[in-house]
């Protein structure tokens, strides 16, 4: 399906190579080794360079060796006027951690101390470091020639995440195993092209630890995060993410601007989850090797985020009975856009699924279109099962965070949502659930057909509620979707659109003929303010119950199938 947009590793790294600043600072990372344990002065460890000197503070290892944690920590250390810097890799074969079969270097980082990219001086503005596993001059060229081990110890507590406190940074072409995290704190940092949780193969998800049965239920850890206000402005995109206990991609305390695509999630490097048929969300606290662990998704609050063309399937943790299963996409916050991202099927197409909930969704004037959803699950309580829980896409609350205005809009339209033959797949396409939502809106009724001619439809508004709100919709704009008859609420496909008149009857011509098998279901969007309860324009309702069905098929036209 997303295949040709995969391709190989090379191709994705050759795609980040272009529009770099010209390094004012080059530090060649030369061994695979961690040296904390051989150098003279331990104590000192920390404070060791590959070639910069500042004070006596800061100095070249004695041993004269570059490894990739000395390297960055003198790029922090160095001073503005030797930026931008490039750490690069030049590591001989006769490495003690150089696979000859694949070609790859393996670095070793441990516990010993922080691993982080920093600036000297508060003063400093720091940052403008470019780390590329490419650099290094040979190796293969269908995935990274440097993986980076972060666990060498095997700590059952995990291993050393990268983290990034400066800004203008660049992560991309390197592999990351053994439980650590990139964990970007600024903005303006650009992550691509990376592993994360992979075997050096590329084809499982490596474990973080095998030190007890403990840390193995944490599977591979590890994740790209973003975790205050200040993480801003970045770029994570091409980066295959697996077996992420936390979340695979996260964005709180409500990170803005920041975009996330193209990413691959819970599949191996190729995009594809090898299991037969869809994934097995069997119920252990203890990790199985025989099952797919494909971790957790994607969660973003704050402002202005985009979400675009990320792959998430075969999403899988240890869990208890009781415990929620992962969520695909957790999106709050205002103005957000998610977008052409694929859940349920991997890069081949194949129909994989994922073990919870497709969307969650908070927020306001955000917009969530032309997505697709295969085989998602209730993620809650299992008398959730036909409810307005159990949906593919649920809409929480129409505020953004920190609150703020309550008349504002959410627009969720042309999502494609298919729940297969599957009886565990989500009964609802879209719905709205909880409190957060106001029962004006809950249950506010969607068009209604009236009419089915060929590829002639006609309908008006939905049909009132007895005792409840309204459901005039004067002006609005109606989506027609395709849907079979079984006993779930989905949508295949937008079959046309139509815009109703100040009393809200419509016509349109849809893109085909119903087949015998098949029928229609209504969506609403307003067009002004307070025609949905208090909302602004543009605000979506959820997928009609009613399916509509051509007058001469064998049901009865207009009744819902069940």
């Amino acid at each position: 399906m997303r295949a040709a947009r995969i391709g190989l590793f090379c191709l994705m790294v050759l795609s980040g190579l272009a529009g770099a600043l010209q390094a004012q600072t080059t530090i060649v990372v030369t061994s695979t080794l961690d040296f904390a344990e051989q150098d003279d002065d331990v104590g000192r460890v920390d404070n060791y360079t590959c070639g910069f000197t500042a004070g006596a503070f800061f100095e070249p290892a004695p041993n004269g060796i570059c490894t990739l944690r000395r390297a960055v920590l003198e790029a922090g250390v160095r001073p503005d006027a030797d930026r931008p810097i490039d750490i690069v890799f030049d590591i001989p074969t006769s490495d003690p951690n150089y696979d000859p079969v694949l070609e790859l270097w393996e670095v070793q980082i441990d516990s010993s101390f922080v691993w982080e990219i920093d600036r000297r001086f508060i003063s400093d503005d720091g940052g403008q470091v470019t780390i590329d596993g490419a650099t290094q001059p040979t190796g293969r060229d269908d995935g990274p020639r440097i993986m980076i081990n972060t666990n060498s110890e095997n700590s059952p507590i995990f291993g050393r995440s990268l983290e990034i406190r400066t800004s203008n940074n660049v992560i991309r072409n390197l592999g990351f195993k053994g439980g650590g995290q990139i964990i970007l704190y600024e903005g303006d940092n650009l992550i691509e092209n990376n592993w994360m949780g992979l075997r050096n193969d590329g084809t499982r998800l490596s474990l973080a630890s095998t030190a007890s049965s403990q840390a193995r239920r944490s599977m591979a850890r590890g994740g790209i995060i973003m975790p205050n206000e200040d993480s801003d402005n970045n770029v994570i995109r091409n980066n295959i993410i697996i077996g992420s206990f936390e979340r695979a991609i996260r964005v709180t305390s409500g990170g803005d601007n920041n975009e996330i695509s193209n990413n691959f999630i819970g599949t191996n490097a190729s995009g594809i989850v090898p299991v037969g048929g869809t994934i097995d969300c069997f119920r252990d606290p203890d990790y199985d090797g025989k099952f797919w662990y494909g971790g957790q998704g994607i969660q973003v609050t704050g402002t202005n985020n985009t979400v675009i063309g990320n792959v998430l399937a075969g999403l899988h943790v240890t869990q208890a009975i009781n415990d929620t299963p992962p969520i695909a996409m957790e999106i709050a916050g205002i103005n957000n856009l998610v977008t052409d991202n694929t859940i349920g099927l991997d890069a081949a197409g194949n129909e994989i699924g994922v073990c919870g909930q497709g969307m969650l969704i908070q927020g306001t004037e955000g917009l969530v279109t032309e997505n697709t959803l295969f085989f998602t699950r209730n993620g809650f309580d299992a008398g959730d099962v036909g409810t307005e829980f159990d949906a593919a896409i649920i809409m929480q609350s129409f505020t953004g965070q920190g609150g703020g205005d309550p008349d504002r809009w959410m627009r969720v339209w042309n999502n494609v949502i298919d729940g297969g033959n599957f009886t565990e797949a989500n009964f609802h396409a879209y719905r709205f659930a909880g409190p957060g939502v106001p029962v004006e809106m809950r249950q506010f009724i969607p068009a209604k057909v009236t009419s089915i001619e060929g590829t002639a439809v006609s309908g008006t508004n939905g049909d009132p509620l007895p005792l409840g709100p309204g459901t005039n919709c004067p002006n609005c704009t109606i989506y027609l979707y395709l849907d079979d008859r079984d006993d779930r609420i989905e949508a295949f496909e937008l079959l046309g659109t139509a815009t109703a008149d100040a009393n809200g009857n419509w016509t349109t011509t849809i893109n085909r003929p119903l087949a015998g098998n098949e029928g229609i279901r209504t969506q609403s969007e307003s067009n002004a303010p307070d025609v949905m309860h208090i909302y602004d324009a543009q605000t979506t309702t959820r997928l009609s119950d009613d399916l509509y069905f051509n007058p001469n098929d064998d049901i009865i036209f207009g009744d819902r199938f069940q």
